[in-house]
């Protein structure tokens, strides 16, 4: 008969519990191996989602969160890295409100559903793209449940395609103008665009790193990440901008994430990971 390791007992100690550790318990039925890990596939107020599920969650339960195009240049980006030092990784589709404020509000209903399982309060945002201008809107209207904040030729203005070559408005300017209720040639001056809207991030002193494409003609830098870093750095805030002058708008991410990695180890706030 095996011995019970549930309690030990003895002479001088007295009967020792062992730890006890609360499961986890992932929303959702489906479950599904991604890059290695196993991911947690559900729907929330209309939206899909996703959490990927470390093999050992580190204390605290620090979380990154791919804000847009999680299934793109995965292995460069600091998501994988992070699983294997405990982090989870999650996200939700919005991007058909383009995080207007209707998306700010199914996104409130995801962040509650993650401090219910008692992820660590505040999120590594990782913001490709679109996914910029989500993490960017995310932030301004919520600053402290960010902790850091990894950018990858970012959209920082919501009129970053408003021309074509032709000069005429493109399909995303119309899609853009109708989430936030205005016409295309107002979307730079909207005062949602992360480019004027910047002081409560900067207030925050939320750390971020910015990947910058020298040769991107999808999203131009100089109205983009260029202009929300003079805005951000102006009104007080952090960001580190690294210069990759010759490329375009893809690959986003690293061949090698490490540096990506450290970066969100280091100000990853309380981890000791």
């Amino acid at each position: 008969m095996g011995l019970d390791y549930s309690k030990l007992t003895f002479a001088e100690f007295g009967s020792i519990e062992l730890e006890k550790k609360n499961p986890i318990i992932y929303p959702g039925n489906e479950i599904v191996e991604w890059y290695g890990f196993r991911r947690h596939n559900f729907e929330l107020d209309g939206c899909k989602g996703f959490i990927v599920e470390p093999p050992n969650p580190a204390p605290g339960l620090p979380w990154s969160w791919c804000t847009q195009w999680a299934e793109a240049f995965v292995p460069r980006t600091p998501a994988l890295k992070l699983l294997e030092r405990g982090f989870h990784h999650v996200h939700l589709d919005v991007f058909a409100t383009r995080m207007n404020p209707e998306g700010i509000k199914k996104v409130e209903k995801f962040y509650a559903l993650l401090q219910s399982m008692k992820f660590h309060p505040k999120a590594a945002l990782i913001g490709m793209s679109y996914g910029g201008l989500f993490s960017l809107r995310w932030a301004q209207e919520h600053p402290e449940t960010v902790g850091v904040i990894y950018l990858d030729a970012p959209v920082t203005d919501l009129a970053f395609a408003n021309r074509s070559a032709d000069n005429g408005i493109t399909k995303d300017s119309l899609v853009n103008a109708a989430a936030y209720g205005v016409a295309p040639e107002e979307l730079s001056s909207h005062p949602l665009s992360p480019n004027n809207n910047c002081q409560a991030i900067a207030d925050a002193k939320i750390p971020i790193i910015c990947l910058r494409s020298g040769q991107d003609q999808t999203v131009f830098p100089q109205s983009n990440s260029d202009l929300f870093a003079e805005r951000l750095t102006a009104a007080g805030g952090k960001i580190q901008i690294v210069n990759r002058a010759l490329n375009g708008h893809h690959p986003h991410g690293l061949d090698d994430p490490t540096a990506l990695v450290n970066f969100i180890l280091n100000y990853y706030p309380e981890s000791d990971l």
